[in-house]
C-alpha cells in the first residue's frame, strides 16, 4: 500500500516539475528568440561591444536600431496578441476553429486600409492605420449585432454572423481593387499578405499601446474566461452574466487584433496555430493557457520572421510563411486534441 502512494506522489511531483518546466521555458523563449532574431541576418551584427552599438555612429547601430529592433518588437506584438485573442476567443465560444480573423476583423481591416489607399494613396500611411482599425472595429460590431437571435447570441451565430460579415467586406474589398489604378492595387495586394519589413518605431507607436491594452484586458479577465469555459449554465450558477462577459472578450481581442493588423497587414494562421501549440503544452486551462499564449504567439512570429528574411535571396513575406508551416502544424495538432473539445 505505501509503495503504491509513493509511486502516486511521485508521479505527482514529476508532474509538477514538469509543468514548471515547461511554464519557465515558455516564459524565456521569446527572449531567446529575440535575441537569435537581432544577431541573424544578410548582415551579421556585431554584439561584442554594446556601448559601441548603442552609442556609436556605426552600421551596426542603425541596422539594430532603426531596422531589426522595431521590426522585431512589432513581430512579438503581433504574435502576442494573436496568442492570447485566439486562445480567449476559443476557450470563450467553445470552437478551436474560431479566431479574431472570423469574426470579420481581417476582412474590415483589409477593406478600410484598401478604401485609405484608394482615396489619399500610400504615402498617405498614418490614414491607413486609423482605417483599418475603425473598419474592423465595425466589422465586429456587425457581426455581434448579425448574431443576436432572439435577444441573445450564441457562440454557433457569431460564427455564422462572423463569415457573412467576412464575405461581404470581402466583397467590397475586390471591387475596389478593380476600381483603382493598377498602382494601387498591387498595394493592396501586398498589404494583404502581410509584410514586417516596413516597420518603424512610428507603426510601433501606433499599434502597441492599443495592443497591450487589449493583452492585459484579456489577462486580467482571465478567470471569467475560466468560468465561461465551463458551460453557460455552470457560469450562470456562479452569478456571472454569460453574454456580456463574452461580448467583453471579444471587444478585447478585436482591439488587439485590430491596432497589430492595422500596421502589419493580414498575417494569417498565428491567431488559430499559436492556441493550439500553447494548449499542447500546458493543456486547456484559461488561467495557464492564456499568459503561456502570448509567448507561443510571440515566438511564433520570431520565428517566421527571421525565417522570411534569411532562407532566400529575397525577403518573402512572413504571411506566407505563416501559412506554409502553419496549415499543416494546425492539421496535425488538431487531429491530436479533437476529444478534448467533445
Amino acid at each position: 500500500m505505501a509503495s503504491v502512494e509513493y509511486i502516486q506522489y511521485s508521479k505527482q511531483s514529476l508532474e509538477f516539475l514538469r509543468s514548471n518546466l515547461t511554464r519557465a521555458a515558455l516564459t524565456l523563449s521569446p527572449f531567446i528568440f529575440l535575441i537569435i532574431y537581432l544577431s541573424v541576418g544578410k548582415y551579421n551584427v556585431d554584439f561584442s561591444s554594446l556601448h559601441q552599438l548603442l552609442f556609436s555612429d556605426s552600421i551596426d547601430r542603425t541596422i539594430f536600431l532603426n531596422i531589426r529592433l522595431p521590426r522585431a518588437i512589432e513581430a512579438m506584438i503581433f504574435g502576442a496578441s494573436m496568442g492570447i485573442s485566439g486562445a480567449s476567443v476559443q476557450t470563450t465560444l467553445k470552437n478551436p476553429l474560431v479566431s479574431p480573423y472570423f469574426l470579420g476583423i481581417s476582412s474590415g481591416a483589409a477593406f478600410g486600409a484598401a478604401l485609405s489607399i484608394a482615396i489619399f494613396g500610400y504615402k498617405s500611411f498614418f490614414l491607413v492605420q486609423p482605417a483599418a482599425i475603425l473598419f474592423a472595429l465595425v466589422a465586429v460590431s456587425l457581426t455581434l449585432g448579425l448574431s443576436k437571435f432572439r435577444g441573445q447570441f450564441t457562440p454557433v451565430s457569431v460564427v455564422l454572423a462572423g463569415i457573412i460579415v467576412s464575405a461581404l467586406f470581402s466583397g467590397l474589398l475586390s471591387l475596389i481593387q478593380i476600381l483603382v489604378e493598377p498602382e494601387k492595387t498591387q498595394t493592396i495586394v501586398a498589404w494583404m499578405i502581410g509584410r514586417l519589413y516596413t516597420i518603424t518605431w512610428a507603426d510601433v507607436r501606433v499599434s502597441a499601446p492599443l495592443a497591450i491594452l487589449g493583452i492585459l484586458g484579456l489577462l486580467y479577465f482571465r478567470w471569467r474566461i475560466f468560468v465561461l469555459s465551463m458551460g453557460d449554465e455552470e457560469a450562470k450558477s456562479l452569478g456571472i452574466n454569460v453574454e456580456r462577459e463574452r461580448l467583453l472578450v471579444i471587444f478585447l481581442a478585436s482591439v488587439a487584433t485590430a491596432s497589430v493588423v492595422s500596421v502589419t497587414g493580414i498575417i494569417g494562421w498565428v491567431c488559430l496555430i499559436a492556441p493550439h501549440v500553447t494548449r499542447f503544452l500546458v493543456g486547456s486551462d484559461p488561467k495557464v493557457m492564456l499568459p503561456a499564449s502570448i509567448s507561443v504567439g510571440a515566438s511564433f512570429m520570431l520565428i517566421a520572421d527571421m525565417l522570411s528574411r534569411t532562407i532566400w535571396n529575397f525577403e518573402i513575406p512572413v504571411g506566407i510563411i505563416t501559412t506554409i508551416i502553419g496549415a499543416p502544424l494546425f492539421l496535425y495538432l488538431m487531429r491530436r486534441a479533437l476529444h478534448e473539445w467533445h
